[in-house]
């Protein structure tokens, strides 16, 4: 077979003007042979003819199998056409054809605009490395909130992804922004939705509540189709790679600091990538249109009844805090949020503590037992008397 040379050498000729007949015989080869490289647009190739597949003959078997079964695994599969149909060959054939049979379904992007004020995106992200706090090493979750109309972003950091810390993320968020969207869209977070069977879904209880006191719609996007939120992950790598690294810190409370600096000296004062306007005035723009914050804050802490123990230590988070003995043996109501413990009986807060994330720590630590007192200096200076036992064995055996 001939290759690309004389495929190139022929055309070369053939547009110098010379016929078939002359460059058959300057390149030695039949003038048919020159007629049908000058007919080729591409190199002559060696194609090798397929050999087939021992699957070939059972392809009517596997169409009548994904048409009845569309989800049907290779290895079942497999399974059948051994059992029923006498096929020997592997499961890596089968899967192949069946990847054939059913390609994947590629749904396209469709690019969405927004008004200001109109969506407010937020999702979950745990932060690339654990810094240590307190002697070890914690992971550390924000909670990412981005305004698509403008590519403004905010974040609330936890070192747990409870509802509480999912509730008290948008308290701090709203707050931020001085005012309420009109629509905030999530992933299927369980703080969102309880429970999803197709198109219905059950939201979760406590986030009903928060919805309903700050009065905002909400929309749980389709479940593995991160696109419907591209700002928020997009504010998510951001934060990842603009923010966190080189970062020190040795608390959360000095952690919302770095960020606040960072975000409202940095992140919000950027010019956005795509729109190519700054974020700053676009957020100012949103804010004007937003919805008025309600007149009293969403109580976001989470609330347990306890009976106070003799001792009076009441346990949370794997650390104690300790109730008034007054409350000794009563039922009263232990809250707790990110930052603060405390203890309200009767409606009332009896004893307030600053959270601790350290297991095992007492606060206020127990009282020491005190140690037995110290002989009297008399009796530490006091000579040895002999007994007169010792003292007559001493004389008789001198």
């Amino acid at each position: 077979m001939l290759g690309a040379l004389e495929w190139a050498r022929v055309r070369t000729l053939a547009a110098d003007g010379l016929s078939q007949r002359e460059i058959a015989r300057r390149l030695g080869i039949n003038r048919r042979t020159v007629a049908r490289l000058l007919g080729c647009e591409e190199p002559p190739r060696y194609r090798r003819a397929g050999g087939g597949s021992r699957l070939d003959r059972f392809e009517p078997v596997l169409c009548r199998l994904v048409e009845e079964w569309p989800q049907v695994k290779a290895p079942r599969a497999t399974e059948l056409l051994r059992a029923e149909y006498g096929y020997v060959g592997s499961v890596d054939v089968v899967r192949r054809r069946l990847r054939e049979l059913r390609p994947r379904e590629v749904r396209p992007a469709q690019r969405t605009g927004y008004r200001p004020a109109q969506v407010l995106q937020l999702d979950w992200a745990e932060m690339p490395t654990r810094p240590k706090l307190a002697g070890r090493e914690r992971r550390v979750y924000a909670l990412v909130a981005s305004l698509p109309y403008s590519g403004a972003q905010t974040a609330f950091f936890s070192f747990e992804m409870t509802i509480e810390s999912f509730l008290e993320g948008h308290a701090r968020a709203f707050e931020w922004l001085e005012g309420v969207p009109r629509e905030c869209v999530y992933d299927n977070l369980r703080s969102v939705v309880a429970r999803r069977e197709r198109e219905e879904i059950v939201w979760n209880q406590r986030f009903l509540h928060l919805r309903g006191h700050y009065a905002f719609h909400a929309h749980a996007c389709t479940p593995a189709t991160p696109r419907e939120k591209g700002s928020v992950e997009a504010a998510v790598r951001y934060l990842k790679t603009g923010f966190w690294p080189a970062r020190r810190f040795g608390s959360l409370g000095e952690l919302d600091g770095l960020y606040a600096d960072w975000r409202d000296e940095v992140c919000n004062r950027r010019r956005h990538a795509s729109g190519r306007f700054l974020v700053a005035q676009r957020l100012e723009e949103e804010r004007r249109a937003l919805r008025p914050l309600p007149p009293e804050r969403f109580d976001w802490s989470a609330a347990r009844l306890v009976r106070v123990p003799a001792d009076g230590y009441l346990r949370h988070g794997g650390c104690f805090y300790r109730a008034p003995a007054s409350l000794v043996q009563q039922r009263v109501e232990l809250r707790a949020n990110r930052d603060e413990v405390w203890i309200r009986a009767h409606g009332i807060t009896r004893a307030s503590y600053r959270r601790c994330y350290q297991p095992g720590t007492w606060l206020p630590a127990p009282i020491m037992r005190p140690e037995p007192p110290a002989p009297p200096p008399a009796a530490l200076a006091a000579p040895l008397v002999a007994a007169p036992e010792l003292a007559d064995y001493a004389e008789l055996c001198a």
